[in-house]
């Protein structure tokens, strides 16, 4: 939004009224610490001037009354995926901006996987014109790892440029490839290199890189990363002057390994918040950035510093210099609280208009339909039949490798060995309640592949549980003890477009629609957590176990940068070195 400078100095000297007064409230000065009674003028939806004690008040064409609230910047989210909702662009502004949130920097790297560059486009497009400012990150990872999985398109450093073109880009997205990088494979530093022509930000992706890897891996321009996950590796990182992006998602929480240390190094300025992924029943009943201030002063974090890290510092990573301080001149994108300590957002303000007031949106936002949203993406270019969750043996008795999971910590995998009994030519696992049969289907009709494994310590009892969200290629993963409820799974997803869907002896007993790019629905929140409620319901009744989300297990099984092994399209691979693994 460009400013009118002429207009809003005329207005800051008194010598034109302002569009609104903001009067009536406390006033959370970032830069000195203190908070004061105050006016705040607004026109053409950038500040003109904030009052200070004993200054004479204000005149506007409309004045709010915030009824002695306290003031602070509206909310800057510096690393989320949109499609992590499971919404459109607009249905998750709708749902973020009741919870103070304004502002969002989002990587769009699931939609790119299966749409490629017209996907980042769908979500520039989907997001213009709204109240909520979207910026947007070139995908620096399309796919995560290259020639051990099938997207629906991959992104070297033309794509990268391109993108880079495109309205509302300001930098490039998570660089997960951090072993491309310290290496400097020719694929990523190109990609890099493209990127800073265009941009100071490159965000990063560094789980447990410290010494002279984090070196190396910020030497190459590389600035933040959202994956500290323990207190010394977060220490290393601050002292290194990389940006910590402080994350709670739906499924990692970091505040409280980081909260200590962000108290011992007297809350510096290279830290910020992040909600990464958040699944739609979580915004609904937790919030947004909102929740994790909430849960940053819980253990400790002083409210005025915990805000900062959420507006200023966030301003300053992202790289735009006219939001996350409330000052003459930057937008008027302003949050009323009713309380500091509890931070319970009242009425949100997006460049100087009233968007949001007691958790409700004050004006509907409207929404553009979009082609793409009504193409099909889950193309098999064969239909799945029985065999294809069968193993063959020519064998009495089979060694196979499978994937083994624990329960207290099944995010991670292990490879295991086993001996099975062979019946019919194929391998049997009728006699081990134990295992379960995992496959995954291409889905983006490139090559057709399709690979098939088993999965031991899942706890699951009964039926199928299939869904087209499988970061980070997203294709098609199909779980389950019943063969006849797997084929039937692939085909209610291929009649809905995607999504996820649990069948149990031939019934459907959760079905969540996701018919954008298999990824999206055009549902609002409240429909879409309700589903995604249920849906989590069945799969625990199914039996899976452990302490982790329960979404999080199946949209992980075949993402190849997880320890230890995994499946995707193209078979078991050894994550660690990057090989795939012989069945037999």
């Amino acid at each position: 939004m460009a400013m009118n400078k002429s207009k809003v100095i005329a207005a800051a000297m008194g010598e034109i009224p302002f569009d609104r007064v903001i009067r009536n409230i406390k006033f959370i000065n970032l830069m000195t610490k203190e908070i004061y009674d105050s006016e705040i003028g607004i026109i053409d939806g950038r500040i003109g001037h904030i009052n200070q004690p004993g200054e004479k008040s204000l005149s506007g064409k409309e004045v709010y009354d915030a009824q002695g609230r306290y003031a602070a910047p509206g909310l800057i989210d510096t690393h989320v995926h949109i499609e992590s909702s499971m919404m459109t662009p607009v249905n998750m502004a709708r749902a973020i901006l009741i919870h103070g949130t304004t502002t969002i920097a989002c990587d769009p790297h699931e939609i790119a996987n299966v749409l490629g560059i017209e996907g980042v486009q769908y979500i520039i497009d989907a997001s213009r014109d709204i109240p909520l400012m979207v910026y947007v990150l070139a995908p620096s990872c399309v796919p995560s790892v290259v020639g051990l999985e099938t997207a629906g398109a991959a992104f070297n450093k033309e794509e990268i440029a391109r993108i880079m073109e495109m309205e509302r880009v300001i930098g490039l997205g998570e660089v997960m490839d951090f072993p491309g990088v310290i290496h400097q494979s020719e694929r990523m530093m190109s990609i890099l290199e493209t990127a800073k022509k265009y941009t100071r930000f490159l965000q990063g992706h560094a789980p447990n890189l410290v010494g002279r890897e984090l070196s190396a891996y910020l030497a190459s321009g590389v600035g933040s990363c959202h994956e500290t996950n323990f207190s010394e590796e977060a220490r290393y990182k601050l002292r290194a002057g990389m940006t910590l992006e402080c994350r709670e998602s739906s499924i990692a929480q970091n505040i409280k390994a980081i909260a200590p240390v962000l108290k011992e190094c007297q809350y510096p300025p290279n830290a910020t918040l992040c909600t990464d992924d958040r699944e739609p029943d979580d915004l609904l009943n937790d919030g947004h950035l909102d929740h994790i201030i909430r849960r940053a002063i819980e253990e400790g974090i002083p409210p005025l510093e915990a805000i900062k890290m959420a507006t200023y510092n966030a301003a300053r990573l992202i790289d735009i210099p006219d939001i996350g301080l409330l000052k003459p001149g930057n937008l008027a994108n302003i949050i009323l609280l009713d309380s500091l300590e509890h931070f319970s957002v009242n009425e949100v303000f997006a460049k100087g208009n009233l968007v949001a007031r007691a958790g409700i949106l004050v004006n509907e936002i409207s929404r553009q339909e979009f082609a793409v949203e009504k193409r099909n993406t889950l193309i098999l270019k064969t239909k799945p039949t029985a065999e294809n969750f069968k193993i063959p043996s020519s064998y009495p008795t089979a060694k196979i490798p499978i994937i083994s999971f624990n329960p207290q910590m099944p995010i991670i995998t292990d490879l295991e060995e086993i001996e099975l009994p062979v019946k019919d030519g194929f391998i049997d696992i009728s006699g081990r309640d134990d295992l379960s049969i995992l496959a995954v289907f291409e889905r983006h009709g490139v090559n057709g592949n399709h690979s098939v494994c088993f999965v031991k310590g899942l706890g699951l009892t009964h039926g199928a549980i299939a869904s087209t969200v499988s970061h980070d290629c997203h294709n098609l993963m199909v779980l389950g003890r019943n063969i006849p409820d797997m084929l039937q799974a692939v085909d209610v997803l291929c009649q809905s477009g995607g999504g996820y869907v649990c069948i149990a002896d031939g019934r459907v007993e959760a079905l969540l629609e996701l018919p954008i790019a298999g990824l999206l629905s055009e549902k609002p929140a409240q429909e879409v957590a309700a589903e995604t409620a249920k849906l989590k319901q069945k799969i625990t009744e199914f039996g899976m176990v452990g302490n982790f989300p329960a979404l999080l297990l199946l949209v992980t099984f075949a993402l190849p940068v997880i320890p230890n092994v995994r499946l995707t399209d193209h078979g078991l691979v050894n994550v660690n070195t990057q090989a795939l693994i012989p069945l037999q």
